[in-house]
């Protein structure tokens, strides 16, 4: 999925299940971020030699992916799923124990745990869990790894995660085909439909386990799934993002309290940057052609802040992931820490 899906759509779904405006902005913020935290930096305390380093949830390209640090991809965008889920039934008969499948137990387990987490980093767990467990379904079919398995047709980009696919697994309002499943026909909306179900559903739980919905009763799915469904209008078919305006400016008349994404906002409020000759590129391939580093300092303290506490959440995240995951992968012999 992409921003349409992960801000947008998410900042809907979080706000139609009860969360008030500020805390549906942290969630639908972290959930984007995740796919523009791709550049670890060192952040200098003016008044102590203390640094903070942050750990990155994204390898700047998703369709350029890097064999480096590949336990990114099953932790954050390609959470292992069912093998043998009817989902999952390919041509030429093929399992994987890696494969991603929608709304499988792996993603679930982290969906609860951000719910359980402490309460001052919680929404920002929630945010991130909410990416990879809707990317359950948007990615379904495809591994987190550098594998065959997922190669579609003859592209010759590495065959990690859905780059073989390109953008076609991402997009609202899309039809395209795999086929190397059985039925390959894909409506992306289909797909999405039903994640933002389930991400509605346990929104719903959580907060009703706090006590938000004391003697009245919860939301309900056929209203929200109405509006989404208008919101995301038609589908279509081919290598363009057709309707992306028109759906925008529907997700925005629901929620037009919820800012235009920018990818700087929670650092620039954090972090005071000491550019050294041209300002360094925080994404992209020029990330890592920098010559003259910059130099990052905290503006106030760095626990009143929102990057800070984003980034306590990913540490949270991945130690989480990682305690889970890892029995899973030690099964073929990959140690999932150091991969």
């Amino acid at each position: 999925m992409d921003i349409e899906f992960h801000y947008w759509i998410t900042g809907i779904i979080a706000r139609e299940a009860g969360f008030d405006e500020d805390e549906a902005k942290i969630i639908a913020y972290s959930s984007q971020y995740v796919d523009e935290n791709d550049v670890s930096v060192t952040v200098q305390d003016r008044d102590s030699p203390e640094t903070y380093v942050n750990f990155i949830t994204q390898t700047l390209n998703i369709l350029k992916p890097k064999s480096e640090l590949l336990r990114i991809y099953p932790i954050y965008h390609f959470i292992p799923g069912h093998p043998e889920a009817a989902t999952a039934r390919r041509r030429d008969g093929k399992m994987h124990l890696f494969n991603t499948t929608p709304n499988s137990k792996f993603a679930n387990e982290i969906l609860k745990g951000a719910f359980a987490a402490e309460e001052d980093v919680r929404l920002y767990r929630i945010g991130i869990a909410t990416h990879g467990y809707v990317d359950s379904w948007a990615h379904q079919n495809f591994t987190g790894w550098h594998e065959s398995f997922n190669a579609v047709g003859l592209n010759p980009i590495p065959n990690i995660g859905h780059a073989d696919a390109q953008h076609h697994p991402d997009w609202v309002g899309h039809r395209w085909l795999d086929d190397r499943l059985f039925d390959g026909e894909i409506n992306n909306n289909h797909r999405f439909l039903s994640a933002s179900r389930a991400l509605f559903q346990h929104y719903g739980d959580f907060l009703v386990s706090i006590g938000r919905y004391p003697g009245k009763s919860r939301p309900k799915w056929p209203k929200v799934e109405k509006k989404l469904r208008t919101a995301m209008g038609p589908v279509s078919s081919g290598d363009q993002n057709y309707g992306k305006e028109e759906r925008l400016s529907a997700y925005n008349k629901l929620v037009p309290w919820l800012p235009e994404f920018d990818e700087g906002d929670w650092f620039d409020e954090a972090i005071e940057t000491e550019v050294k000759w041209f300002k360094d590129s925080k994404s992209g391939v020029f990330a890592s052609l920098t010559v003259f580093e910059d130099k990052f300092w905290w503006k106030e303290d760095k626990k009143t802040t929102r990057w800070y506490q984003f980034q306590r959440a990913v540490k949270q995240h991945e130690r989480f992931a990682l305690n889970l995951l890892s029995p899973h992968f030690d099964q073929i012999g990959v140690d999932l820490r150091r991969a």
